[in-house]
């Protein structure tokens, strides 16, 4: 829908000195009149006053090219926007909109919100060391289940085509090109450049499938790790209401961004717990050989931002176009791992673990259900080889594993398949898998005594987010049917 209030007023100093209505007032200074004591944070387009429950962002009457603010019927429109768009994801946050009167007339509108716990920023929770896999998980699955129900349609899909993605990157080079050398370095300017020009060639078919399985989306389009709010429910807010090609998009470019953010944090350990159980509830694998693509663009978009707020920023902007450099050289030597054992031996905690050196994980668990259409939450109360466990499910749920491993290993990505594993016709499936696409293979058959299997079942079947269907009456039952990989080759057991 186009805003309302498009004819241009008169031009606004982005300082905000003057405020362009009929009675001129000293627009900051009276907005600290209406939120009395409120501490103020300004930004090149909006001033935020926060008080000890409520915040209150303005916006700022300004055209900046992707933006156009100059209105009030504009920006009116906007705040509402930001309003309606934000409650996808913080619904209790965000309030509505505030009309900011003088003598009687509305001079300005403010978005109203309720005011969220600084302390509990997931950038701050990074910095501090207070951020763990447990927490990333839960981000994975919310950004997932948003993603699921995000709106979508041919009108969305234009903007996750080639061209557009073309015509963002080479804005993007033309707005940096007079970047001096120490903020980017030419050499970085030039790789990044001639990867994109060769990914955009040799993979357009990636785009195109991409709209064709319905993964772009009506999105966040800022997702940040200081836009995350780690309370309970999590909480991600100020997402893009002001332009439909900032927001709309593939969900994989809006992994990509949070990825790329904890990798700046100095934390890509907990980027792969997040990719990880982002996949365990959307199933999208296919998004993953577009990752290092979408975080070099994520990257440089953010090194241009900050490139262009002057010296201040300099090195951050340098340290941003030098992690693009990192994600376009990126060289991996992609290998498959297998996780095998008996239900709560410990496969998924070091699966997680291993993860870490860049490997994704293909769960079964999670894979079954993605394969019989049932939400990753819902749990199962079927018997063994009942429902979900059926031998004709666990045939499509392996089958399907090892496609989604065989695609990922092509692209370069090495793998981690969690599961039992418990047959050894499975097993060579899987290394049927990696000689054909000529990978090396380990199976790590993880181990535990009886005891400690139970214990951890118990505990599993409390954790109402455990993706496990692993119940201590099924135990008996898995162990009769497990053929141990004793005398198998490259096989490890371990005893976590």
């Amino acid at each position: 829908m186009r805003p309302p209030g498009h004819a241009k007023s008169p031009a606004y100093p982005t300082n905000g000195s003057v405020s362009p209505v009929a009675e001129p007032v000293c627009l900051p200074a009276f907005l600290r009149e209406v939120f009395p004591g409120a501490q103020v944070v300004e930004t090149h387009i909006s001033w935020v006053f926060l008080t000890e429950e409520h915040a209150y962002k303005v916006k700022k009457p300004v055209s900046l090219g992707f933006l156009d603010f100059l209105t009030l019927a504009r920006r009116r429109h906007f705040c509402a926007e930001e309003v309606r768009l934000n409650r996808r994801l913080a619904p209790d946050t965000y309030l509505g909109t505030k009309e900011i009167k003088r003598s009687g007339r509305t001079i300005e509108v403010a978005v109203w919100m309720h005011r969220l716990p600084a302390d509990r920023m997931l950038d701050r929770l990074v910095a501090e060391g207070r951020a763990d896999d447990a927490l990333m998980e839960k981000i994975g699955r919310v950004i997932a289940d948003f993603h699921a129900v995000a709106g979508h349609g041919r009108a969305i899909n234009h903007y996750g085509s080639r061209a557009v993605i073309a015509r963002n990157w080479r804005e993007n080079f033309a707005q940096t090109r007079r970047f001096p050398s120490d903020v980017l370095r030419p050499d970085v300017r030039d790789a990044v450049s001639a990867y994109v020009a060769r990914f955009l060639r040799e993979h357009g078919r990636h785009f195109a499938a991409r709209a064709r399985a319905g993964r772009i989306r009506d999105c966040h389009g800022d997702l940040q790790a200081q836009h995350v709010c780690c309370t309970e429910p999590i909480r991600v807010y100020d997402c893009i209401e002001f332009n439909h090609r900032f927001r709309y998009g593939d969900t994989a470019s809006e992994i990509a961004f949070l990825m790329m953010d904890l990798d700046a944090l100095g934390r890509p350990d907990l980027a792969m717990d997040f990719l990880n159980a982002y996949l365990d509830a959307s199933g999208d694998y296919a998004g993953v050989p577009l990752l290092d693509f979408y975080r070099a663009y994520r990257a440089w978009v953010r090194g241009k931002v900050l490139g262009l707020q002057g010296p201040a920023q300099r090195q951050r902007a340098h340290d941003y176009f030098a992690l693009a450099a990192g994600y376009v050289a990126s060289r991996r030597a992609p290998r498959l791992i297998v996780m095998s054992g008996l239900m709560g031996s410990g496969k998924t905690t070091l699966a997680r673990r291993l993860s870490h050196a860049d490997g994704v994980v293909v769960r079964t668990d999670a894979v079954r259900r993605q394969v019989a259409g049932v939400p990753w939450h819902r749990r199962s109360e079927a018997g063994f080889g009942e429902g979900l466990y059926t031998s004709e499910m666990t045939a499509r749920t392996y089958a399907r594993c090892l496609e989604a491993a065989r695609d990922l290993l092509t692209s370069g990505w090495s793998v981690i398949l969690d599961g039992v594993f418990g047959r050894r016709a499975e097993r060579e499936a899987v290394r049927a898998l990696t000689r054909e696409v000529g990978v090396p293979i380990r199976i790590i058959w993880c181990d535990a005594p009886e005891e400690v299997l139970r214990d951890r079942i118990r505990r599993r079947t409390a954790d109402a987010e455990d993706l496990s269907e692993g119940r201590d009456d099924l135990l008996d039952l898995q162990k009769a049917r497990y053929e141990p990989p004793v005398g198998e080759p490259a096989v490890l057991r371990v005893t976590p």
